[in-house]
């Protein structure tokens, strides 16, 4: 369990096949960096969100590291939640998440790439599990259409 304030999000809600993932620290560091990136859009602001959540806490777990890092990231999301983004050096397929609304990004990332529950995902986003899975199926209706491949005819 990670605390923080006066309330508590349990690493319980990642994926068990993600907590073997990350089994290590270097791949719980590389995971946080990378889920901050997607949220945030900017290497720099994904890298001081990874070491605040490495000072956030003494002894950090791996699963623990990543919910740190969300937090910090999406803290700072609100900064600067229409960018300019940082995201030339990702994929095609990812740079297309910044197309979506900062929230739908978010959910998108936290729920579907980073895997975690939809309990622990609202309470990071501040909003309600019924919020959090319409942003979740908005952004999936919204990417469909961007990941498609264009339909091409067939030669015989």
């Amino acid at each position: 369990m990670v605390k923080r304030g006066a309330g508590c999000v349990s690493t319980a809600g990642l994926r068990k096949d993600l907590l073997v993932a990350m089994d290590t620290m270097p791949s719980a560091l590389d995971m946080a960096f990378r889920t901050a990136l997607l949220l945030t859009g900017d290497t720099t602001t994904a890298e001081a969100a990874v070491t605040r959540a490495i000072d956030a806490r003494e002894a950090l777990s791996p699963g623990g590291l990543l919910i740190e890092a969300v937090r910090s990231a999406v803290r700072r999301r609100t900064k600067s939640s229409d960018g300019p983004y940082d995201v030339d050096g990702l994929p095609a397929e990812l740079r297309r998440l910044f197309m979506l609304q900062p929230l739908l990004r978010h959910c998108f990332v936290l729920r579907i790439l980073a895997g975690l529950s939809p309990k622990v995902c609202a309470e990071l986003l501040d909003i309600s599990v019924t919020a959090l899975e319409d942003a979740v199926y908005a952004a999936l209706t919204e990417l469909t259409p961007l990941l498609s491949p264009k339909t091409q005819p067939i030669r015989y």
